[in-house]
């Protein structure tokens, strides 16, 4: 299949070309009638500008030098892979002109098989131009590729003329997504969308999709969100040496790759769809313009309109004029700001009461694309803070008719509770209710009390003591405080409940029987029978 130039013709070409200087060693190296590519792998002068693949693969297909280049490359390519650890594939370019060669499968068996190299490891790429024309002798060249075990890639999709068509009757096992696109999806929303569209083509059609050109640690990111499979670049690494990619490959060299379970968009939509629409809450999206692009049914519930109804509305289409510009302007500044907002609202009509959470969405690079909508029925919820604040009420007014005082505390001893009561402070607050209390204990008192109470908490068994208190008269009355441990189902101690009780009748009662056991025995006889 090697066509043979003259050498006559060759210097020619090269002496018009505008890399003749780089070309030159070719010349000079050559015998008299032919010229073939193996020079070319001799050819190690690192003085010498190199020739990139767009100037010196054009001028071997020009000159029929194509098929000796490919000769070299996959024989030695696959000669020095073999070295490598693991088990790396090869992925090899051939030019379009060679797919239209009948005998290019037996030209690429007869390099590869010598070498030893398995054929399951071997992927050939090949661009969308080799798909124009009669592409028949392409689709049995890449069919026999298959038989054997070859792997065959569709290479810089989205820059050639490939239709869809093609794509599926051709058995490819990989599309590769064009560098142009990826390195442009930071700054072009097109580009994005192109990739995730590839994407989700490729991976419907049971294809491995592989992203080329990822150069910045940004761009592989926006490709993992998006679900691509593959990502190849300078950012995981440059063209190098066989030797010194054998040592990249070691398993020394690095951490195991990435893992993750493959899901392409199309699937990953159906599952979000499911979920999207048995949630237990009530969900919408919608754009930039404010129009609802989709609803669940709870959310549809909620506005009173089957869910076709209104897709396609504004989401202040049915309030009142002055409401629509409030709330318009609250939901551009969330875009603005790329915020979130939380509002609680009672649907008069129904009497129910919702929680609605709307969100600014963002694109992987950050630019607005919607708000998402999220409501939850609060009505029962509602209902019982309600029903509890009017129990808590009753409570407290029944309190404060009580002689004594309900407190509480954590486990670390912090008093955290403390009940009002009749005649002694006028805060409301909880924080300020217990500081009036402390501020309010006799002096003496108050340092020995905190310090029985800290150091009878690791006994975790009940607790008691007495102290002076003065009250709103100014008159300083004795209470006593007694205090029991609560404990949790696993036995851990989770608060202590107390309460304080006004003994001043007590303790004056107790003092006057000191007083008159101190008295001879006459003169307390006749103080008790005052009594009687």
């Amino acid at each position: 299949m090697t066509q043979v130039v003259p050498l006559a013709k060759l210097k020619d070409a090269l002496r018009h070309s505008r890399f003749e200087p780089a070309f030159q060693p070719l010349v000079d190296l050559a015998n008299d009638s032919v010229v073939g590519f193996e020079v070319l792998a001799r050819w190690v002068d690192p003085a010498l500008p190199a020739i990139g693949p767009v100037d010196f693969i054009p001028a071997a297909e020009r000159y029929g030098l194509i098929g000796p280049l490919t000769r070299q490359i996959l024989r030695k390519g696959c000669t020095q892979a073999l070295q490598f650890p693991g088990e790396p594939i090869l992925a090899f370019n051939l030019s379009p002109l060679q797919f239209r060669d009948p005998d290019l499968f037996d030209f690429l068996m007869a390099i590869i098989e010598p070498t030893g190299f398995p054929l399951q490891r071997v992927h050939i790429e090949m661009t969308e131009s080799a798909l124009i024309g009669d592409d028949g002798v392409a689709l049995t060249t890449v069919e026999r590729f298959k038989s054997v075990g070859i792997g065959v890639a569709l290479d810089d999709f989205g820059t050639g003329f490939a239709s869809l068509t093609r794509l599926h009757a051709f058995p490819f096992e990989t599309i590769k997504i064009d560098a142009s696109f990826v390195q442009t999806m930071q700054t072009d929303p097109g580009s994005r969308k192109i990739v995730a569209s590839v994407i989700g083509l490729g991976q419907s059609l049971g294809m491995t999709v592989v992203a080329e050109g990822v150069e910045t640690e940004q761009q592989a990111t926006i490709l993992r969100r998006l679900g691509c499979d593959i990502a190849q670049g300078w950012l995981f690494g440059k063209p190098a040496p066989a030797a010194e990619i054998a040592r990249s490959l070691a398993p020394s060299a690095g951490g195991m790759p990435r893992t993750s379970t493959r899901v392409s968009p199309l699937q990953r939509f159906h599952q979000l769809e499911a979920l999207y629409k048995d949630a237990p809450i009530a969900l919408g999206f919608a754009d930039l313009d404010l129009r609802y692009v989709s609803v669940n049914d709870r959310l549809a519930q909620i506005l009173g309109r089957p869910a076709e109804d209104i897709v396609g509305h504004r989401l202040t289409e049915r309030l009142p004029a002055r409401h629509d510009v409030a709330m318009t302007r609250l939901l551009r500044r969330i875009i603005e700001k790329r915020s979130i907002t939380s509002r609680e609202f009672s649907h008069r009509a129904t009497g129910r009461a919702y929680h609605i959470s709307c969100q600014c969405v963002c694109d992987d690079v950050g630019d607005a694309i919607g708000l998402s909508i999220a409501a939850i029925d609060i009505t029962q919820r509602k209902a019982a803070q309600i029903a509890l604040k009017a129990d808590e009420e009753h409570f407290r007014r029944a309190v404060e008719l009580s002689p004594n005082v309900a407190w509480a505390a954590r486990p670390s001893g912090e008093v955290d509770y403390m009940s009002p009561a009749l005649g002694v402070g006028e805060a409301s607050g909880m924080a300020d209710r217990i500081a009036d209390w402390y501020a309010r204990m006799h002096e003496q008192d108050r340092v020995r009390v905190r310090q029985e109470w800290l150091a009878w908490l690791p006994s975790q068994q009940p607790f008691s003591t007495e102290f002076r208190i003065k009250w709103n008269d100014g008159e300083w009355r004795w209470v006593s405080s007694r205090a029991k441990p609560f404990f949790n189902s696993r036995g851990q101690l989770e608060r202590w409940y107390g309460v304080i009780s006004d003994i001043s009748e007590q303790k004056v009662l107790e003092a006057e029987v000191a007083r008159m056991a101190s008295l001879p025995q006459e003169r307390a006889t006749q103080i008790l029978k005052l009594f009687r």
